[in-house]
């Protein structure tokens, strides 16, 4: 008897204790393994994702060429050199993903060098294209176009599935995790609470003993069901960062990818307070563009860069107030005893876009600060995302030599604008420019020269344009001006004006003043039955054909 007491005094207690600790450490490893398995998981899926990009962004090259060189139209070739453009961010973006895989890093550099070979062989095929036509192409195709493309297609392939093999290995290990805690929480916690219910059965007559066994089984009980709430913690997280990142994906403006992640920080982090901040372009002040919550510690809207400590050190910034830290200058301190702010950089390719301000009342919010910074990260990437999707946009409807709209963006606009006037019963009016002696101007002054005209000329129309009005390059040395709610004989007077100004424009050209162009102009208004854009175009372009057999240097009206 006196030995079972004795075990029930010292062994019952360090036995239920080792087995909590153990049952501890399992669910904690599990957890973290858990948790790694799903970001490895996660990484594989943006490889792949920047995989198909490189080849998606290879075929719109591929077939911008032939558009090109089958149809000839400008719109295409923007189309390509945009696609182009494009090619070496989504390389860098596939390069920085495999960094970690050896193999994958060996691929990719033979992917970059196989790519470039490609392109050049395109850029050679265009070539060709413009200086002997279409009929000399097939001659001028490089003899290695097709097996490079067949090298490329098979490398994007075999990448595709090394990362496919990898996927469905760590989808496998990340089951496994999830099958370890699962068996951790249905048989560690009976056979932890079988064994405290036989310690207490053991020194059920030593009170003392007996109530150090439960205070030991109850604190053991507590941390259990905290690790597990933790673990349900991280894990209902990483699914509302994995929502949000999937989310920011579909956006199709900045303003709806704020709004979306103010929304994902009030349930990320209730009871706190946020600002979202972007860099101004000029890189000297940061502006407030969304909140939630209430701040504990306000915060001025406009800021110098230079006062947040996360923009100057360019990583995360904490301070508490009950630690004596120092808040960032923008900050309205003390506040509430025990308040606390962070400020996230959001920073994309090494570009600071602004930073993420939170703030609360205590310092409860500093053991997820790990949230904020994965969700500024998905933040940084999907804003950067939108940018270049806008600067894309912009190319492919902006002519790149006088900055004025291309011409598939005329007749896309030509269209809605006449159907929105003709629905209104208002007045619509096209005027055609042609520089008069272009080609002479060209072959006196080079191409250069002749840009150098061109773009003079383009922000000559800006600046003559109404804000409703629509000025495009048409093409060559001609453009267009459409003027909505405009009549015939006000067109006519406008384009008297441009026609004038255009005569006294002076254009600098390496450091000299090229000589004084003129312009003929065609002017059409609306007809009162059968009016077509290709007809209101028709109608303007023999006005302005007119005006250059009569001379030149005139503004002629279509008849009605």
């Amino acid at each position: 008897m006196a030995r079972k007491y004795f075990l029930a005094r010292h062994l019952g207690p360090l036995l239920a204790s080792l087995i909590f600790l153990g049952i501890g450490f399992g669910v904690t490893a599990g957890a973290d393994r858990f948790i790694s398995d799903a970001e490895w998981v996660s990484h594989t899926h943006s490889v792949i994702a920047r995989i198909d990009q490189v080849d998606a962004t290879l075929r719109d090259i591929e077939a911008a060429q032939r558009g090109y060189m089958l149809a000839g139209r400008v719109s295409t070739l923007a189309d390509y050199y945009a696609a182009r453009e494009r090619m070496p961010i989504v390389l860098k973006g596939l390069g920085e993903a495999v960094r970690d895989n050896p193999q994958q890093v060996a691929r990719f550099k033979r992917l970059d060098r196989l790519l470039q070979m490609r392109q050049e062989q395109i850029a050679a095929t265009l070539a060709v294209y413009e200086r002997q036509g279409l009929a000399a192409v097939p001659g001028g195709i490089h003899k290695d176009a097709r097996p490079t493309a067949e090298a490329v297609r098979a490398l994007l392939a075999e990448m595709t599935e090394t990362e496919t093999e990898l996927l469905r290995a760590r989808d496998q290990s990340s089951h496994e995790s999830a099958m370890l805690l699962k068996m951790l929480a249905m048989a560690g916690i009976p056979f932890g609470i079988g064994v405290i219910v036989m310690v207490y059965v053991m020194m059920l007559r030593e009170n003392r003993r007996r109530q150090l066994a439960e205070r030991k089984s109850l604190e053991g009980n507590r941390k259990l069901r905290q690790s597990v709430q933790e673990l349900e913690g991280a894990a209902a997280d990483l699914g509302e960062l994995s929502r949000f990142a999937s989310m920011l994906q579909s956006c199709t403006h900045t303003e709806e990818a704020l709004q979306l992640t103010t929304h994902v920080m009030l349930r990320l982090l209730p009871g706190t307070g946020g600002t979202i901040y972007r860099v101004r372009a000029s890189r000297d002040y940061a502006e407030a563009l969304v909140h939630w919550g209430t701040h504990a510690l306000p915060s001025e809207d406009m800021l110098p860069v230079g006062d947040c400590w996360a923009l100057r050190r360019g990583q995360p910034y904490l301070a508490r107030s009950r630690s004596g830290d120092a808040f960032c200058v923008h900050v309205h301190g003390p506040g509430p005893e025990g308040a606390a702010s962070a400020c996230i950089p959001l920073m994309a390719q090494g570009v600071q876009l602004g930073f993420i301000y939170v703030s609360a009342p205590d310092e409860a919010f500093m053991s997820r600060t790990h949230i904020i910074d994965t969700a500024a990260e998905q933040l940084s990437m999907g804003l950067s995302n939108l940018q270049l999707q806008e600067r894309l946009r912009i190319q492919s409807i902006r002519d790149p030599v006088t900055g004025l709209f291309n011409r598939r963006y005329l007749e896309e606009s030509l269209g809605r604008e006449l159907a929105r006037c003709q629905r209104r019963n208002l007045p619509l009016a096209l005027m055609m420019l042609d520089l008069d002696h272009f080609k002479r101007f060209n072959d006196t002054h080079g191409h250069a020269g002749g840009d150098a005209l061109l773009a003079g000329l383009g922000k000559l129309l800006q600046a003559m344009s109404r804000q409703e009005d629509i000025a495009c390059r048409y093409g060559g040395e001609e453009f267009t001006l459409i003027l909505p709610e405009a009549a015939p004989e006000a067109a006519l007077a406008r384009a008297e004006e441009i026609r004038k100004a255009v005569s006294e424009l002076r254009v600098q050209h390496l450091g000299a003043e090229l000589p004084a162009a003129t312009v003929s102009i065609g002017v059409a208004g609306l007809l009162p039955h059968g009016n077509t854009p290709e007809l209101l175009l028709q109608r303007a372009d023999e006005a302005l054909y007119a005006a250059k057999r009569n001379g030149r240097d005139q503004v002629m009206l279509a008849g009605r």
